[in-house]
């Protein structure tokens, strides 16, 4: 379970908007967990506070002290960071009451592989139906611009869900939620 968290709070900057800054923190914390091998989970405790961003606040959870301390070393090390952020310390969450799960909201790419109740003609239907119903819900939901390690620039939108702490899946190497693998953090 993700435990243990750090706040990685903006810095101020006229010249570049909130949602460039965080894009450019949260890649920091995805460079640094694949270089140390540690995985975390993140927050956004300022979640659509003042109109459709994820705030100024990403809050990363990991296991334990030890890994928290070990991506936080890691982050520190990572040049130009400390002119985006200011970091909070680490600290354990010892009795949470309430659970959230952040999820990766993604558009289907193409017709189900394991489909097999359904003609193809039938199945490219369907697609079609479900990515626009995906594209209408994502219109509602706050997204940063990433860059993949090939340079591809690509939104990344996030869904807040409610969690019963219960959800202990496996994040992808952003932190989130996939719909078959829920992680729960604890809100705080």
């Amino acid at each position: 379970m993700y435990r243990n968290h750090f706040d990685l709070k903006l810095r101020p900057d006229p010249d570049i908007p909130v949602w460039d800054r965080l894009a450019a923190v949260w890649r920091g914390v995805h460079r640094a967990s694949a270089k140390s091998g540690v995985p975390f989970a993140v927050a956004f405790p300022e979640w659509m506070q003042g109109g459709f961003t994820f705030g100024k606040v990403l809050r990363v959870f990991v296991r334990d002290t030890e890994m928290a301390d070990t991506l936080y070393d890691h982050l520190e090390n990572l040049p130009g960071m400390d002119d985006w952020v200011e970091y909070g310390r680490v600290r354990p969450v010892r009795a949470p009451e309430r659970f959230e799960a952040y999820r990766m909201h993604r558009i289907p790419s193409g017709v189900s592989k394991a489909r097999r109740t359904v003609s193809l003609e039938r199945a490219i239907v369907l697609q079609q139906e479900a990515r626009k119903r995906m594209i209408a819900q994502q219109a509602s939901l706050p997204f940063v611009v990433m860059q993949s390690s090939s340079g591809a620039k690509f939104r990344l939108v996030v869904e807040r869900l409610p969690a019963t702490g219960e959800e202990n899946g496996t994040p992808n190497g952003y932190g989130l939620s996939r719909t078959t693998q829920m992680v729960a953090v604890p809100v705080v």
